[in-house]
């Protein structure tokens, strides 16, 4: 009875010590990231993924003021490459696995509700994406309406099929 009772306890001791350990392996602290624009730097802790417009890197908007600052480059994947400059979708050597097509900005100076700053027309730039599991890190340094914008974010893509 005594070697049953053993037996059964290092039986226990080993499952225990062996069950999956079910925490996030990533980090939070390094989660998010921002973007520059006219010297002045915005959180991105945020994206998500859209079939129509691509990613889109933002802020969570936060109460009282509700200000979305936001970066969407129009890519038709991120697991092609992991280097994406910039051409006109129309262009004959437009090549999807290689390319993005466009860009719109959203980002507000002030801080003020309703004051924000709307802007199109990339001329140039790069995106650069990597993946570990469901974690992106993209680098992004971009050309929209005459105006260089840079930024990073690491973290999930919300709505991004992992294909």
């Amino acid at each position: 009875m005594k070697k049953l009772a053993v037996l059964l306890f290092a039986v226990t001791t080993i499952l225990v010590a062996c069950k999956k350990d079910d925490k996030n392996d990533t980090n939070p602290a390094a989660i998010g990231g921002s973007y520059t624009i006219e010297g002045k730097t915005y959180a991105a802790d945020y994206a998500y993924w859209t079939g129509r417009d691509g990613l889109v890197i933002t802020n969570k908007p936060q109460a009282p003021e509700y200000v979305e600052n936001s970066v969407q480059i129009s890519v038709d994947s991120l697991y092609f490459s992991e280097t994406y400059t910039y051409m006109v979708r129309a262009n004959i050597n437009y090549d999807k696995k290689k390319n993005f097509f466009g860009s719109y900005v959203r980002y507000t100076p002030s801080g003020i509700y309703g004051e924000g700053t709307e802007i199109t027309g990339v001329t140039a730039g790069t995106l650069n994406v990597t993946r570990e599991k469901e974690i992106y890190t993209i680098k992004f340094n971009i050309t929209v309406a005459g105006r260089p914008i840079q930024g990073t974010y690491v973290g999930a893509v919300e709505g991004k099929k992992f294909e």
